[in-house]
């Protein structure tokens, strides 16, 4: 992903990732997202290059909040295909985060299998994404992790764990929801 991080999205592509019909856009063409997916894919080392982006649709908008505002940066979905020489097609889920006009993200389902560049270092485990959460929720209700310890009895070094991306185990949730705002049900949903 390197090579294509430092490359600016052209203006069609920021206007293709930026067309969203469902939410009153003027449709634009999105065959432009085809090149510019297949060069994301074919940053992967083991990407199968024999597979290529043969149609992309319409981009939308992941956990938007509100249409009336142009975030960036946006997070988008877009779907599409990709298929070999052979008559081979597969459904593509393209993922991609730009700000301005760089990638910052990329990650896409091909088939039933999701591919995405690790967050860590080779060697190292990729962390749940429920640390990001917890320290979220902590930040907007200024709890810090000694507190949250102490509220919920536990070791300040098991609130640290979660925060830094442990897989949190049913019984935490259940303890750490009403100290942070949330209810059991929904912790566990984004602890998921």
């Amino acid at each position: 992903m390197d090579t294509i991080l430092k490359r600016p999205l052209a203006e069609a592509e920021i206007a293709a990732l930026r067309c969203w019909p469902r939410y009153g856009s003027a449709e634009v063409d999105t065959s432009v997202l085809v090149p510019l997916f297949d060069e994301l894919l074919d940053e992967w080392p083991w990407w199968d290059r024999a597979w290529r982006v043969t149609r992309a649709g319409f981009a939308h908008p992941v956990d938007m909040t509100r249409v009336d505002v142009d975030p960036d940066p946006v997070e988008v979905a877009v779907p599409g295909a990709v298929g070999r020489e052979d008559g081979a097609e597969m459904p593509l889920s393209a993922r991609i985060r730009i700000h301005g006009d760089r990638v910052i993200r990329f990650g896409a389902k091909v088939g039933d299998l999701a591919i995405a560049p690790g967050r860590e270092p080779a060697g190292e485990p990729e962390r749940h994404p429920f640390g990001m959460v917890l320290t979220a929720l902590m930040t907007s209700h200024g709890i810090r992790p000694r507190d949250l310890a102490r509220r919920c009895g536990l070791a300040e070094s098991t609130i640290n764990a979660a925060m830094r991306g442990r897989r949190p185990h049913r019984l935490l949730i259940k303890l750490l929801a009403p100290h942070v705002g949330m209810t059991v049900e929904d912790l566990t949903a984004l602890a998921d």
